[in-house]
């Protein structure tokens, strides 16, 4: 096991490595040789300011902190680098521009992150005195825009894209993606709003943002990417900090998966991503408070499950025509272990509550996604194996509901501390409560549905 502390720097043009005490500092160059900002940061300013979008220092500073982090969840192994193949030791060290601003955030960006990643974080910063942000011409008029959204490709920033466009919101989508089949899913997203809403299509930011392999001398690979929602809202922020008119970022994200509350005993640490939970969300409204910018960051979506959201969509049957070429998989790429190409698993958490919803928001009609695995039955006589450990699971958890409801109230604190007075803990508590129904709704219906097939019904 090692600990690393990565430290940023804007004069080193290479990868710098030297062991300290019990440690290994890495230095990592934030400009390469011809002096452009690297890890796609560079381009993705160059973007903006054609866009007449100008990021300032501190939006900078977020986005470098942000891609640090990513660096180090991605180029560090858990398997090598912790004590129990989980929890690994990351310093971060960051030149900023407004140092007395940063300083006091320390400690809320440790904690926040120890809460997203389950690792130990220390993040530290010190002066940066070079101005990064370009300066707008003369004749530059700062675009507005009605919303400024999240978009990942997924199923839930999908319809929270079409409803913006629906009421005619001049939007922008702020993307990232780390491999092609995810990118490849947002462009043919893209391409379906250019054909559907020509005259108010979104404009559209991306960061493409990966390392090479062995980056980080020694530390090897991870595949968990817990830090990837940092980043994701990080450029959101990056951008909006260049923006007129608007002061919120939406995340998009149906309830039940925000919440993300563990189904049963077993999971928890891998099994407990809290990418878009509450805690999370208000510890960023604290960094942008305590950063001096008025801005939030919001989840419109908070007290819906996602078969709500389907149901609700304003243009339903445009949904049920795109869906397909969302991605809701927590890993489409293992379907190469049974010789097929990347897809829908059909068997993970984020599948069986994809399907749940499109059960709720479409009934009879048939949902067109393709699975690897589409029955229902398949899945649950692998209860014992990873195919079918997460129907289990849901099993339990609904088991236990349907039982207790009240116990909905209690439950939704084991993923973590959650702000707001009584009526809002009831709603989270709701919404809950209906997904995990939802879910039991989709897999009775799918169970009598493929008996009576047997039975030649």
């Amino acid at each position: 096991m090692t600990k690393y502390l990565l430290a940023g720097d804007y004069d080193y043009k290479e990868v710098q490595s030297s062991k300290k005490e019990d440690y290994m500092k890495v230095t990592i160059p934030f400009k390469a040789n011809d002096n452009s900002l690297r890890f796609g940061i560079g381009h993705a300013l160059e973007k903006l300011n054609e866009n007449s979008i100008y990021p300032t220092e501190d939006g900078i500073d977020i986005l470098s902190l942000a891609g640090l982090i990513y660096l180090a969840d991605t180029r560090i192994s858990r398997s090598f680098h912790s004590q129990d193949s989980w929890t690994r030791e990351i310093g971060i060290e960051i030149p900023v521009f407004h140092l007395e601003k940063w300083v006091p955030l320390g400690e809320l960006f440790t904690r926040m992150l120890n809460f997203l990643t389950g690792d130990r974080w220390i993040i530290s910063f010190r002066k940066r005195d070079e101005a990064l942000s370009g300066k707008p011409k003369d004749d530059a008029k700062p675009p507005e825009f009605d919303a400024v959204t999240l978009f990942s490709g997924g199923m839930d920033s999908l319809i929270s894209t079409i409803n913006h466009l629906e009421n005619h919101n001049k939007i922008a989508l702020i993307s990232h993606a780390g491999d092609g089949y995810t990118k490849n899913a947002q462009n043919k997203l893209l391409s379906c709003f250019r054909e559907k809403y020509p005259d108010i299509y979104p404009l559209y930011l991306d960061l493409w943002m990966v390392f090479e392999k062995n980056m980080i001398p020694g530390a090897g690979i991870e595949n968990s990417t817990r830090s990837r929602s940092f980043l994701f809202i990080a450029f959101g922020i990056f951008a909006m900090s260049g923006m007129k008119g608007v002061s919120i970022l939406q995340v998009p994200e149906n309830g039940l998966i925000a919440l993300n509350v563990p189904l049963d005993e077993l999971r928890t640490g891998s099994h407990s991503t809290r990418t878009t939970h509450p805690f999370y969300l208000d510890s960023w409204n604290q960094v942008l408070k305590g950063l001096g910018l008025e801005f939030s960051v919001q989840n419109p979506y908070w007290n819906r499950t996602k078969g709500e959201m389907a149901d609700e969509c304003l243009n339903k049957e445009f949904l049920q025509q795109v869906i397909p070429d969302s991605i809701s998989c927590s890993s489409p790429h293992k379907a190469r272990w049974s010789g097929s190409a990347p897809q829908h698993c059909g068997y993970c958490v984020p599948c069986l509550i994809r399907r749940a919803a499109m059960n709720k928001a479409f009934r009879e009609e048939k949902d067109c996604t393709p699975y690897l695995i589409d029955s229902v039955s398949e899945i649950a006589v692998n209860h014992a194996k990873g195919k079918g450990v997460q129907l289990r699971s849901f099993q339990i958890a609904i088991k236990k509901i349907k039982e207790q409801p009240q116990l909905a109230k209690i439950l939704i604190h084991k993923s973590g501390p959650l702000p707001g007075d009584s009526a809002y803990l009831r709603e989270l508590s709701e919404v809950y409560r209906r997904g995990l129904l939802e879910v039991d709704d989709f897999i009775i219906k799918n169970s009598e549905s493929e008996r009576n097939t047997q039975e030649g019904v």
